[in-house]
């Protein structure tokens, strides 16, 4: 028991002189110690088989705790790994996002979760450029190309064929189809941008022409700047408005993602279904 109590004292001293790594070493000490002072030093011979095996589930014990707490850190590292992979990360090389992670716009205002929930699990896209006369010949938006009897092949003979990927004609009111946005991939080299369509709120275009000076940012200023804004009649796009199939999302997302890697974002805003006169929430790329 002396030779016990020494060895905890220079232990705990070298603890607190800066040894971190006495540490696991110091845990297992007090545990196996504190164990072996509660026979007082004499096993009877009746029990020495039950100490024996008591002795050995301890010691089995032990590591395993200690091998599920180191498993845990890791899988709590490689899940913070995972979500800084899944973060968007700009190559200035390429002029691009990296594996096709484009950002959320700084207007976002809704999540991703939370726009799908209001269109019941399916996604609305509008397209207001290349998307409205060439989705692509392979993706998911090309299913709003086919015939509406060959969307389900799998469909019984009574059934009536479900489509996949639909659009409908619709309109969003304050924004302008800019050519204003520079692209290395889709049109352009990364010595020679090409420039691309994105979509500008009225506001954004108003800031580009009347750029603030550094006396120009007072409260009346503000105020002069909103009443003129809203005396002016607000622009309108046309576009088209996919709706796709809540089992398509996720794929149509990377689909997309990885098109609109060349500098663009995502943002949601309110579009007008033509027909209907419907505002729904719809993601857009710009």
């Amino acid at each position: 028991r002396r030779a016990i109590n020494f060895m905890k004292k220079i232990m705990i001293k070298s603890l607190f002189l800066g040894f971190p790594e006495f540490l696991p070493l110091f845990l297992l000490f007090i545990y196996f110690s504190t164990n072996l002072s509660s026979v007082n030093g004499f096993v009877a011979p009746d029990q020495s088989f039950s100490f024996l095996r008591s002795r050995r589930n301890n010691i089995i014990r032990l590591p395993s705790a200690i091998i599920m707490s180191l498993s845990n850190a890791k899988g709590q590292q490689q899940q913070q790994q995972q979500q800084q992979q899944q973060e968007p990360q700009w190559d200035p090389a390429t002029q691009t996002y990296k594996d096709g992670i484009v950002p959320a716009h700084e207007s976002m205002s809704l999540s991703l979760e939370e726009l799908l929930s209001l269109n019941h699990g399916k996604l609305k896209i509008f397209g207001y450029g290349s998307l409205c006369w060439h989705p692509g010949s392979k993706g998911v938006l090309s299913l709003a190309n086919i015939a509406e009897d060959e969307h389900d092949h799998e469909r019984k003979d009574n059934a009536v064929a479900k489509r996949k990927v639909t659009t409908d004609p619709g309109r969003a009111i304050g924004y302008q189809r800019c050519w204003a946005q520079r692209s290395a991939d889709h049109r352009g080299t990364t010595e020679f941008n090409g420039i691309v369509c994105t979509l500008l709120s009225d506001e954004e275009v108003w800031r580009f022409h009347h750029p603030r000076n550094g006396d120009d940012c007072g409260e009346d200023m503000e105020e002069m700047e909103k009443m003129l804004m809203q005396s002016m009649r607000p622009s309108m796009t046309e576009g088209l408005i996919y709706t796709v199939d809540e089992d398509l999302v996720e794929h149509c997302l990377a689909e997309l993602d990885f098109r609109e890697k060349g500098g663009y974002a995502r943002d949601v805003i309110d579009v007008i279904e033509d027909e209907t006169g419907n505002i729904v929430k719809a993601l857009l790329y710009r």
